[in-house]
Parts: C-alpha cells; sequence; structure tokens
C-alpha cells in the first residue's frame, strides 16, 4: 500500500555543529559543520517520501535561495509542494544547532519567521483531499493548526508537538487526534500529570488515541484507551539525535495511514527512529522500506 499523507509544518535549512571532542560551553570546539535541509514538518515528510508514500507537504518557505534549494529538494524527493506559499521579503528558516560530542543537543537556535505567512487562510482544502493522515507540528500558529485539523475531515491526524514552548499551541485539538508524539517533558506539559505512565493516560483521558511518549534510550511508552506497554529502544548507533523525533512521527503516521495496530506502529516507528539516529543528517539518506523492514540498516 502507498498511502496518502498531508504534513504541515515547518521547513528550514539546518546548520549543525558535530565536536570532535567534549563539547565546552563559551570556547570553539574543532570539528564538523553540516548544513542540509531540515525542519520538523519537512523532516517527517522526507522520511515518508523515502518509505514510499505520496506525500503533500505544506510549510510556508522563505524568499532567498536557501527557500529555492529546500523546494528544489523536496521535489527531488517527490514531495509534493504545490500547496506551499512563500514568504515575501522574509528569509527563509534557519535551525542552527550544536551537538555536544557524544551526539545529544548541547543548544540550538530556531529562526521560523517565514512560517507566520502560513495563515489559515493559506491552507488549500485541496491539499487535504483523499489523505489516509494528516500530519500537523506545533511550528504553526494556533488558527492554522486547528484550520488543519478541521480541513483533515474522517482522515487521522497525528502531532508532533517540537517543543515544551510550543506544544500548547495544540492543545485546543487533543480531543481530535488519532496519535501524539511527545518527549516526556512534553507528555507532562500537555496533561499536567508527572511522569509518562501518567501523562499518557492524562492524554488518553482527554480524547487522543494513541499516545506514544518518546524517552530515548529508555525506550517508549505506549498507551491507549485499550492497552499500555513499555517499548524497549532498540539497539543504535548514536551519531546525531537531531531528527529522531521526527523520524518516529514519521513511523507513527505511517502506521495511521496504514492501520497498524498500536504495537505494530512503536515498532515500525522506533527502529526507523533508530536509523535515523545513525546518521549525521536529520533524515537518513538510507532510509527505505526495504532496509526497514530486515532491520540491516539499524547499528548495535
Amino acid at each position: 500500500m502507498r498511502p496518502s499523507i498531508t504534513v504541515v509544518g515547518g521547513a528550514n535549512t539546518d546548520i549543525v555543529g558535530l565536536p570532535a571532542s567534549r563539547f565546552v560551553f563559551r570556547d570553539s570546539i574543532p570539528g564538523r559543520v553540516r548544513v542540509s535541509s531540515g525542519g520538523v514538518g519537512r523532516n517527517i515528510a522526507e522520511s515518508l517520501a523515502r518509505l514510499g508514500a505520496h506525500v503533500r507537504l505544506v510549510t510556508a518557505f522563505g524568499d532567498d535561495l536557501e527557500a529555492e534549494r529546500l523546494v528544489a529538494e523536496c521535489e527531488e524527493l517527490g514531495i509534493d509542494t504545490s500547496f506551499c506559499v512563500r514568504a515575501a521579503g522574509v528569509p527563509g528558516s534557519r535551525y542552527l544547532a550544536v551537538m555536544d560530542g557524544a551526539g545529544d543537543l548541547a543548544a540550538a537556535v530556531s529562526d521560523m519567521r517565514a512560517l507566520e505567512a502560513l495563515t489559515p487562510d493559506a491552507l488549500d482544502p485541496a491539499a487535504f483531499a483523499g489523505a489516509d493522515a494528516v500530519v500537523l507540528d506545533t511550528n504553526l500558529r494556533p488558527s492554522t493548526i486547528a484550520r488543519a485539523a478541521d480541513l483533515a475531515g474522517a482522515a487521522p491526524v497525528v502531532l508532533d508537538p517540537v517543543s515544551t514552548a510550543k506544544a500548547g499551541a495544540a492543545r485546543p485539538i487533543l480531543g481530535r487526534l488519532a496519535a501524539l508524539k511527545p518527549n516526556l517533558r512534553e507528555a507532562e506539559e500537555f496533561s499536567h500529570a508527572a511522569g509518562a505512565v501518567g501523562a499518557a493516560q492524562r492524554l488518553v483521558e482527554l480524547g487522543v488515541q494513541r499516545v506514544f511518549v518518546t524517552m530515548g534510550s529508555e525506550g517508549v511508552w505506549c498507551a491507549s484507551a485499550k492497552e499500555s506497554f513499555l517499548l524497549a529502544a532498540p539497539p543504535a548507533r548514536v551519531v546525531n539525535v537531531t531528527g529522531a523525533g521526527d523520524a518516529f512521527t514519521a513511523g507513527v503516521a505511517w502506521g495511521a495511514a496504514t492501520g497498524m495496530s498500536l504495537r505494530e506502529t512503536s515498532e515500525w516507528a522506533a527502529g526507523l527512529s533508530a536509523l535515523t539516529i545513525g546518521s549525521e543528517r536529520t533524515v537518513s539518506e538510507r532510509v527505505s522500506m526495504g532496509l526497514l523492514r530486515t532491520g540491516e540498516g539499524v547499528e548495535p
């Protein structure tokens, strides 16, 4: 099955510093600086396209050469960008991150001003027609999130909260969600409950059909009204965790679009995430349906 999935969210250029040794604050550290396409929504869209889905990306691109490159790369991947808008006179979105030497995030700054152009009125209903699932991220303004959820119609809606600072933008549509993929801090922010178990239970009570609370090496707490369980993190070689959560959300979206069970979805999403953190890029170029099914791309 080749599902049709609409992704509404951010697209930006990632600038990531990878120290060659231990990260030290307020110092210049030898290492590598990598520039690639990123953004939560765009990362999810790329993973889904590499798995073989028909993907429509709805975002706002800036008005510069970096934005042109983002559009070109999306189209090369087979992602439909025809429903995107342009933010006139605004630079393309950028995400600047420095890793800590062990593959985890030390600090980051994001400039997503271009996304202000993606207003509710800028959403074309045709972008949602026939979608098997709709994915939203909270880089969007709250009114745009609400409008996108309405336009999704009967399609399952999957949400990635992005960060604790932005998660509140989606609180009004919690009862509309087929799936929510927060990390532990985001889950606690959404639910006002402590711990993965308590937060997930509260979110299910609020109407979310499936909750996947990601906790890094501690695994994922998965919950629905019928069952809950801890899924252990699969073995993986950690190179860069940036994009791991986006990959997991892509797996959740695939599961929602193709009718996978809670456990099937969590295992599929965890495998995709593990494959991704083994790459310097925010989306591994090795992602494919065949590689994910065999598990050969995940290195211990």
